[in-house]
């Protein structure tokens, strides 16, 4: 696990480009019932990323080359973009797209106020982290970038998933 990636044990499931990672003895069932897209299932990595004003509005940052050519690179990624982002919106961020190959975007694309997010597969925002009643394991210690991107819910078995997508 580096800074910016986490796995945790569980399964994603995606609604079009938001998700919610489901974690618990229940989590598989609740997942099929609820019809939505199994993304991954298992050891599920979530890398952070950023939210963008426009489609595709996911984006996995990990380098920035400010406009005074200074470069940025790992974690000191999103701490520049919370504290410079809007004074250099020029700025170039390199990284990965919701298809997961190499990108480039400018700083003004960033919704820097919804980032970080935290991001499963490049492309589904993972809105939640839902621990599924009973028998639910203690739930997981998470970096502090992680524990702002994620909100952490507890649910029963058979409360609705769009509930926790806002």
């Amino acid at each position: 696990m580096t800074d910016l990636s986490i796995t945790l044990t569980g399964v994603c499931v995606a609604y079009d480009f938001r998700a919610l990672l489901l974690i618990g003895d229940g989590a598989l069932e609740v997942a099929k019932r609820a019809k939505w897209e199994i993304v991954a299932q298992g050891e599920v990595t979530l890398t952070l990323g950023v939210a963008l004003f426009d489609r595709p509005f996911i984006f996995t940052p990990t380098r920035v080359v400010t406009e005074r050519q200074l470069t940025i690179e790992g974690e000191r990624v999103f701490e520049w973009l919370s504290e410079q982002g809007y004074a250099m919106p020029r700025s170039e961020v390199f990284g990965r797209n919701v298809r997961g190959r190499e990108g480039q975007i400018f700083a003004r694309d960033i919704d820097i106020e919804a980032s970080p997010i935290a991001v499963c597969d490049f492309g589904n925002w993972v809105m939640g982290l839902v621990t599924i009643e009973p028998a639910a394991p203690d739930e997981p210690q998470l970096p502090d970038r992680f524990r702002r991107a994620l909100k952490v819910y507890r649910a029963g078995g058979d409360a609705p998933l769009e509930q926790f997508l806002a």
